[in-house]
């Protein structure tokens, strides 16, 4: 079976987890990153869309966007027990400063009796990250997670 336009797995990694993500356009590579990261976390599928956010993030390049965007699904999590596993209206534009996110996220508080804890993820590393299209215009990386 061939590998879809856009997807991830995880990988395996020496010390942390790590994730591969590619995508035929970097918004869908952002959002691949973060399904990825919501499967690190839980089990996806048990996570009903009762809490809407919404995202704002910001970076110089697009590496410190994709970390500093994973950072803060991460904090939601930590800070507030929320699990984000529905991301939408993900918008990436180039700004004079570098770049902006927005997007809109859903999930649910932690329950304990419903969610299955996933592997410990304490942040995502610039370890390797290199994001840079191909001659066709497509992504494709990898991203190691602290755990």
């Amino acid at each position: 079976m061939g590998r879809t336009d856009e997807g991830f797995e995880a990988v395996d990694h020496t010390a942390d987890v790590a994730l591969h993500v590619w995508a035929p356009d970097l918004e869908r590579l952002f959002l691949q990153a973060a399904l990825g990261l919501a499967h690190f976390l839980t089990d996806p599928s048990r996570v009903r869309p009762l809490e809407r956010v919404a995202l704002r993030i910001e970076g110089l390049d697009r590496e410190e966007l994709l970390v500093a965007w994973l950072g803060e699904i991460l904090y939601r999590w930590e800070s507030d027990a929320l699990l984000l596993t529905e991301f939408a209206e993900l918008r990436i534009e180039e700004t004079a400063k570098g770049f902006r996110l927005h997007a809109t996220a859903r999930g649910e508080r932690w329950d304990g009796e419903r969610h299955a804890s996933g592997v410990g993820v304490k942040a995502a590393t610039y370890h390797g990250l290199n994001i840079r299209p191909d001659t066709q215009g497509r992504f494709d990386l990898t991203i190691v997670l602290d755990t």
